[in-house]
């Protein structure tokens, strides 16, 4: 074996898939480098259906979809889409949360040669306008509880033509009669009659049914397929527009990290589809591999417990607050891990207690895995980095992923830092962004040509290399306080505060002083058990005063029983960021 660019090379296994041989599985830290067909999503999912037509392609709420009638619907669906005007090149805007719908909508838009718009289902109006007014959509999909939002800014954006869905389209009859007693008929009835925008879903899909226009896919692997947000949790919310390429070659290398196939093994899908983590990981990856998408259309521990427990999947992901809330769930008590061949972690640093405390937690009902911790922006999907099995480092977020290229360099420059010495974590490799949407000035920023000739997204974020290949993030470069001319780093003394037995989580800001400029604040939600007083806040301040400077050291402890996250579960700190500064928190 040889390192190259921070990964282990050996030969290609006996277990590769011939009849797709860009699909291959090598277990833990051994990928040559993978090959990439020259494929759109919609020709992905199409080879997928037609090498595995009755595999089940997705689960939802007892509703069993094989992969032949997947490709079938999402057929009619691309023809529905041209009956109501949309072409290729436009640009259709996805507002909905994890149903069937959205995963046929979002293959159909590819279809036509069309670029998805992926937006949080419960968007404010003005969020759906600004999205809409970035990317000069015209289209729109939503479901009927939420059309409200859509309605209230429709006449701003001019919209052409919008979508509307009902969760009980793809319901059997007896679990579409219980969700219309217990949630639907709290629903405000739409008027579509004489209203020449709106299209309801099963019309939509009746026109494409009769359509006989035969639809060929114009777009190129490299061409522009999706466009998602950044998170918004620091400087100015932007579109990041994400190749064909971009997503294929996420799903090949995520599904290189199994051992063998995973045609039929089941992935959980709780992470929202507008979201890369949810969209990349959870729901394209196992289309690419012939896997059944479990979806779970609300975003909570328990509802993500209940179907666990139903399905017994195979894979598993989450952010770290998922994690934390299923080791209090009742129903994760009683659950059996066995079936599991992977749970992974993203989107947020993962406490080292937290995966301790949840890989005990599988261990102890027949789990054999572990928490496997990854590492990723939007800019290039989501994960680009990713523990080994069985090669867990404290502090670290594993390593690179196949063909993706890692380096160090000193802030803002193309000079490469020596081995773990701090800098700013740059990466390269088939999943990096194309650009912000309209957005020249900011690419430019983040999208480099370096003289190397490759193309380097600077992703903000400090941390090293150590000699093994091993990435250590440490912060968002923006996120440092300044007290008292030093320059501390919040989240490192979150590190040392969640390392205390009696928290589980904190979240450290800057709050405005005359004296220090800024001083240093800690927001600490405590486990179940532990009393909230002056003795546990001296115990927490004792930890810190053993680990961290005394500037680093915070002045004040503030217990919580939560703390404020973003839509997609990661801690919001720009919003403890506002209230300590008097300022009213902006949307998450």
């Amino acid at each position: 074996m040889i390192f190259e660019n921070s990964r282990i090379i050996k030969a290609a296994p006996d277990n590769m898939n011939y009849e797709r041989p860009w699909l291959k599985f090598y277990g833990d830290n051994t990928f040559p480098n993978l090959q990439y067909p020259d494929k759109t999503l919609y020709e992905m999912l199409k080879d997928s259906a037609e090498t595995c037509p009755d595999a089940t392609a997705i689960e939802f709420m007892g509703t069993q979809v094989k992969y032949k009638n997947l490709l079938e619907y999402v057929d009619i669906c691309a023809k529905g889409l041209k009956e109501i005007g949309f072409k290729s090149g436009d640009i259709f805007t996805v507002c909905l949360p994890n149903v069937p719908h959205a995963i046929i909508i979002f293959y159909a838009i590819n279809k036509v040669g069309g670029i998805a718009n992926m937006i949080h289902p419960i968007s404010a109006p003005k969020e759906i306008q600004y999205a809409m007014d970035l990317t000069e959509s015209k289209y729109i999909i939503t479901t009927d509880f939420l059309y409200k939002s859509v309605k209230a800014v429709r006449d701003e954006i001019g919209i052409k033509k919008i979508v509307i869905c009902k969760m009980g389209d793809y319901l059997s009859t007896l679990l579409s009669l219980g969700f219309w007693a217990t949630s639907g008929r709290k629903i405000p009835k739409i008027e579509y009659e004489n209203d020449p925008v709106l299209v309801k879903w099963q019309d939509m899909m009746a026109a494409g049914k009769e359509s006989n226009e035969e639809i060929k896919v114009s777009k190129k692997v490299n061409d522009g397929a999706v466009i998602l947000y950044s998170g918004g949790t620091t400087g100015k919310q932007k579109g990041i527009l994400l190749s064909n390429m971009n997503f294929n070659a996420l799903a090949l290398q995520t599904a290189s990290h199994q051992e063998e196939k995973i045609e039929g093994d089941k992935m959980m899908c709780i992470m929202p589809l507008f979201h890369g983590f949810g969209l990349g990981i959870c729901m394209h990856t196992p289309i690419v591999a012939a896997a059944t998408i479990i979806l779970v259309p609300k975003f909570s521990a328990e509802e993500f417990a209940k179907v666990f427990a139903k399905h017994k999947p195979q894979f598993m992901a989450g952010v770290p607050t998922l994690y934390e809330a299923l080791l209090r769930s009742e129903i994760m008590q009683k659950a059996d891990f066995s079936c599991l061949k992977g749970a992974f972690a993203g989107g947020d640093a993962l406490p080292e207690d937290v995966k301790r405390r949840f890989d005990a937690f599988m261990k102890e009902r027949g789990g054999k895995i572990e928490l496997q911790e990854g590492f990723g922006l939007t800019e290039t999907v989501t994960a680009s980095c990713l523990m080994p099995k069985k090669m867990y480092k404290p502090g670290s977020v594993g390593i690179p992923y196949p063909d993706t290229i890692y380096k160090i360099f000193e802030h803002g420059t193309e000079n490469p830092c020596p081995v773990n010495v701090d800098g700013e974590i740059c990466i390269s490799g088939p999943s990096c962004m194309l650009e912000y949407y309209n957005e020249p000035e900011e690419t430019a920023l983040v999208r480099r040509v370096h003289s190397d000739g490759r193309v380097w997204i600077h992703t903000g974020d400090m941390g090293h290399m150590d000699e093994d290949g091993f990435v250590f993030f440490k912060l968002r470069i923006k996120r440092i306080i300044k007290s008292s001319g030093y320059s501390v780093y919040p989240t490192q003394i979150e590190e040392v505060i969640n390392k205390h037995p009696a928290v589980v989580m904190s979240c450290v800001v800057g709050v405005p002083d005359d004296y220090q400029i800024e001083r240093i604040k800690a927001f600490v939600v405590l486990k179940e058990g532990y009393e909230k007083n002056d003795e546990m806040r001296e115990s927490i301040m004792k930890l810190c005063r053993e680990y961290l400077a005394k500037w680093s050291t915070p002045r004040d402890i503030e217990f919580r029983d939560s703390l404020p996250t973003t839509k997609v579960g990661k801690i919001a700190y720009t919003v403890l960021e506002q209230e300590v500064r008097g300022e009213k928190p902006a949307e998450v």
